[in-house]
């Protein structure tokens, strides 16, 4: 089995506060989200909007915040009360190619330690100091695969909230269902809670899964899925507003690269029978729109993705992406309003992860983002941030709505089509 699953990777993968890293936002489910009629029958979205270039309007860290890893990636930050190390990062992959390494060849979470967000020091094993010397042998990971259909193979894309006094924490998980003689790939969003951020308690079941990921399957050594499913790479938000849990992910639609999907709870987190998902299968929220990632500040979602179809031939297909930016103003009506592209000279920055933070008096939109370097190609192996007041935000709310004739044609069409729920 080992010789067969080793190498299945977590390929495309991926909130927060509202005045802060710690706590992911507010807005009401009851109040709020909307019936069937209500939806959207279509996303503002198309290339012209796309193609928007956005770059001039954020500020790019000097250097790497992360570096010398082998392929980590998707940096999930918040702030916690520590006066000393006031930040905390989540990031996943693999950090050393050794062989010896027991976790090659499969994806694992590490953590970090930050005494501001552009210096970091990584776990290194309970007992053990901190490195702050970027050297990932060094570094040991907080959350490995288990034994079990659901998570035999991948831990990663964690998205992490911190409350009641608790980090809580949903992930992409995979693993293999081994039935009729064949292996199938098992994709999957798991949960897990902590008290420290490294002794984690995952959930028994997922919290999210398609409802025929176990039937129609994904047979190991296909390309691709044969149908819609594999929920995966979630972006985990606490509204307080609402007193409701949101989560935005990604799956698979065929005709899409990767496409987002929204689920609610009114509950228990950890409770998988809680979730609904609101939004997937035919009427995903934005199509093409891989490693979600949503953040909500001042009442208004912002959506970010490292969207593909930019053309660009450095580094392949994998480095056609960019990072492109949505505007709600519930969650589920999406306006897609440009692009940023923050290390034009790197070959692929990808994998945006939020959040908030006030500093030196202003507040700022975060967005950390993980980058594929030449020599490194294709894995990830430096991760940095860019960062834009959040008084400035409303600049970029105001830019004009340009789509082609046949784009105002295909909204205009599909206004009155009816969309449906798909219940989890």
């Amino acid at each position: 089995m080992t010789d067969i699953i080793k190498g299945i990777l977590l390929v495309f993968t991926l909130t927060f506060p509202t005045g802060g890293c710690a706590e992911s936002g507010s807005g009401e489910t009851k109040a709020k989200t909307p019936n069937t009629a209500e939806f959207p029958a279509y996303p503002v979205d198309g290339k012209e909007l796309r193609l928007l270039d956005l770059t001039q309007h954020w500020e790019v860290n000097a250097s790497p915040i992360l570096q010398n890893f082998y392929n980590l990636y998707n940096c999930e930050v918040i702030r916690v009360n520590d006066e000393d190390y006031p930040y905390r990062m989540w990031i996943f992959g693999v950090s050393t190619c050794d062989e010896k390494n027991p976790h090659f060849g499969y994806d694992s979470i590490f953590h970090a330690r930050g005494k501001s967000l552009d210096s970091w020091e990584m776990f290194c094993g309970t007992g053990h100091e901190w490195d702050t010397t970027m050297n990932p042998a060094l570094w040991q990971p907080v959350m490995v695969r288990s034994h079990n259909k659901y998570d035999s193979i991948h831990n990663g894309d964690p998205s992490v909230v911190f409350k009641d006094g608790l980090f809580q924490m949903a992930f992409s998980s995979v693993g293999i269902d081994h039935r009729n003689e064949t292996n199938y790939i098992v994709n999957c969003v798991m949960g897990a809670i902590s008290e420290d951020g490294i002794q984690w308690q995952k959930s028994q079941v997922p919290l999210l899964i398609w409802e025929k990921e176990l039937e129609e399957g994904w047979k190991v050594g296909e390309p691709t899925p044969p149908s819609v499913g594999g929920y995966h790479r979630p972006s985990l938000l606490w509204d307080k507003e609402e007193s409701s849990w949101k989560m935005w992910f990604d799956y698979y639609l065929p005709g899409t690269f990767l496409s987002m999907g929204y689920a609610v709870n009114s509950s228990d987190f950890m409770e998988s029978g809680d979730w609904k998902v609101l939004r997937a299968g035919e009427n995903p929220l934005l199509r093409d729109w891989p490693n979600p990632e949503v953040v909500k500040i001042n009442g208004r979602y912002y959506a970010f993705s490292d969207a593909p179809y930019f053309g660009s031939a450095l580094g392949g297909p994998q480095n056609d992406r960019r990072i492109v930016m949505a505007v709600s103003d519930n969650g589920f009506d999406w306006r897609v309003i440009g692009h940023i592209l923050p290390e034009k000279e790197r070959f692929g920055t990808h994998l945006p992860q939020t959040c908030v933070e006030e500093t030196d008096g202003t507040l700022y939109l975060y967005v950390f983002y993980s980058m594929v370097i030449e020599e490194d190609l294709p894995n990830y192996s430096a991760a940095n941030f860019m960062r834009i007041p959040v008084s400035h935000l409303e600049t970029l709310n105001k830019f004009p709505i340009v789509l082609s004739q046949s784009e105002q044609q295909t909204r205009e069409g599909q206004k009155n089509s009816s969309t449906s729920l798909t219940s989890h």
